[in-house]
C-alpha cells in the first residue's frame, strides 16, 4: 500500500511503517516524526559542540594571535595607546611590538604591552586569535639598525610625552635622539619607556 506521508522516508523506514508497525498512516507519521526528532537532536548536539569549540577558542585567544589574524587579513585597525590612537594596517608582529603602515603612509612601531584597546575597522568576519604564534624579533633589534640611517622620528612615551628628533643610536635599553632645537640637543629615552615610534621620513 502506498502512503503519501511516507514517501520522504528511507525504504527501510517505509518498510517498517508498512510491515512491523502495521502500515497505518498514524504509525507512519509517528515514525517520520521520530526520524525528524532524531535529526533535530543531532543538529542540536552539533550546535552545542560548535558553541563549545568556539568558547574554547575564545578562552585560548591571545592578543598576539588576534593581531596576527588582523595582519594576515590586511584589516585596518585602531590601537589605543594611552590617550593616543594609532590608525593603520599591521604589517608585522614582533616579540614585543607591532609594525604598522599608518593612514599617512608612515611606518609606525608600537610596543604591544602599551596597547590598551585593539579595534578592527568595520567590515570582514570576526577575528578570534586562537592560533599559536612564534615570534623572536624584539623592538631593540629593530630600532638599532634604523638608527644607521638617522631618520627623523617621533616618539611617544608610556606617560604621554612626545619627543621629535633625529634617531642617532639605539642600544639594548636606550635610544638617543638629536632634537631639532637651536642648538640641537641630545635626548636619551629608555627603550622600556617607548610606547610608539613613528618614522617621519
Amino acid at each position: 500500500m502506498h502512503h503519501d506521508d511516507g514517501t520522504d522516508l528511507p525504504a527501510a523506514a517505509r518498510s517498517a511503517a508498512g510491515g512491523v508497525l502495521g502500515g497505518t498512516d498514524g504509525l507512519a507519521r509517528s515514525l517520520e516524526r521520530w526520524a525528524a526528532d532524531a535529526l533535530v537532536d543531532e543538529a542540536a548536539r552539533q550546535r552545542t559542540r560548535q558553541r563549545w569549540l568556539r568558547v574554547q577558542a575564545e578562552e585560548e585567544a591571545s592578543t598576539i594571535g588576534a593581531l596576527v589574524d588582523l595582519a594576515e587579513r590586511g584589516r585596518p585597525v585602531v590601537l589605543d595607546v594611552g590617550e593616543h590612537r594609532v590608525r593603520g594596517t599591521i604589517v608585522g608582529v614582533g616579540a614585543d611590538f607591532l609594525a604598522l603602515r599608518s593612514e599617512r603612509d608612515q611606518d609606525v612601531l608600537v610596543r604591544t604591552d602599551a596597547v590598551e584597546v585593539v579595534r578592527a575597522e568595520p567590515g570582514g568576519r570576526a577575528v578570534i586569535g586562537d592560533r599559536t604564534v612564534l615570534v623572536e624579533v624584539a623592538l631593540d633589534a629593530v630600532v638599532g639598525p634604523l638608527a644607521a640611517d638617522r631618520p627623523e622620528v617621533l616618539i611617544r612615551t608610556r606617560s604621554g610625552q612626545v619627543v621629535r628628533g633625529e634617531l642617532r643610536s639605539a642600544g639594548a635599553d636606550v635610544v638617543r635622539l638629536r632634537t631639532n632645537g637651536d642648538p640641537p640637543a641630545p635626548v636619551w629615552i629608555p627603550l622600556a619607556a617607548v610606547a610608539v615610534l613613528i618614522l617621519q621620513t
